[in-house]
């Protein structure tokens, strides 16, 4: 399932859930779409059944994997979630944006908006302690390097460093007090106006997981056809000698 073939429903369902228009609803799934279903998609893609026995199968036996489903299923959900975080890390900073009708400027600086006469710059960090203290200091440089010529032509500016989940309060930053640490929920209601936005984005993420069902069905099936070709025994459980000694793949014919 896609935006393009048609997803008025899911569009309906996001607007009303997080209280925003039918187009930044529009805007909200199709970035979930480009930057979270299509790159999991993307990912399975180029997974092959055989390539999960390169992944020492003890972690999965040991914790009582039997049937090929079941293994392959537990490979696979270790997999995508070592990637989603990323990706929807990215899609929640396009929200942020979306909501706001903020911009990305670049050289560092994730969002900027203007509230009140206030320019407002953001680093944004998905979690809390995600980043090495090299990172963060890239970032605060890059917001003071930003409101150096923002200030340099008379603009009120404010620098802050933002959490999208994870942290509870904003406080000024220990290693810059100039710079405000933003907690998660004060940053979600900054840029949408609404007091309990994480929540409601918590809950749209709900519908919004058929888009990843729609993309990736089809390649889950295929790899657990592949799989079960590959280390089963006929009856759905996993063949542990093929599993242990994995045959080699057959060569593919020129034509």
């Amino acid at each position: 399932m896609s935006v393009a073939d048609g997803s008025t429903d899911l569009i309906a369902t996001v607007a009303a859930e997080l209280g925003v228009d039918s187009v930044k609803a529009k805007e909200i799934v199709t970035a979930f779409e480009r930057h979270v279903a299509v790159p999991l998609q993307e990912n399975l893609q180029r997974l092959k059944g055989r390539d999960l026995a390169k992944r020492n199968p003890m972690i999965y036996t040991a914790r009582g994997a039997k049937t090929v489903r079941g293994w392959v299923d537990r490979y696979l959900e270790d997999r995508e979630t070592s990637a989603i975080e990323g990706h929807i890390g990215t899609w929640q900073e396009e929200v942020a944006r979306i909501v706001s009708e903020g911009v990305k400027p670049g050289s560092g600086v994730d969002l900027q908006l203007e509230r009140a006469g206030v320019i407002e710059l953001y680093a944004i960090q998905s979690a809390p302690n995600t980043k090495s203290a090299g990172g963060a200091k890239a970032d605060r440089d890059a917001l003071r390097a930003a409101a150096g010529a923002l200030r340099a032509s008379r603009r009120p500016v404010e620098l802050n460093v933002a959490v999208l989940s994870g942290r509870r309060k904003s406080t000024p930053m220990r290693a810059d007090p100039s710079i405000m640490h933003v907690g998660s929920d004060d940053f979600w209601e900054r840029v949408s106006g609404v007091p309990d936005f994480r929540a409601r984005l918590l809950r749209a993420t709900t519908g919004l997981s058929e888009l990843l069902r729609g993309r990736a069905q089809s390649e889950v099936d295929r790899i657990h056809a592949e799989a079960e070709a590959a280390f089963g025994d006929g009856r759905g459980n996993l063949d542990l000698a093929k599993l242990a000694y994995p045959p080699p793949a057959a060569r593919k014919r020129r034509s």
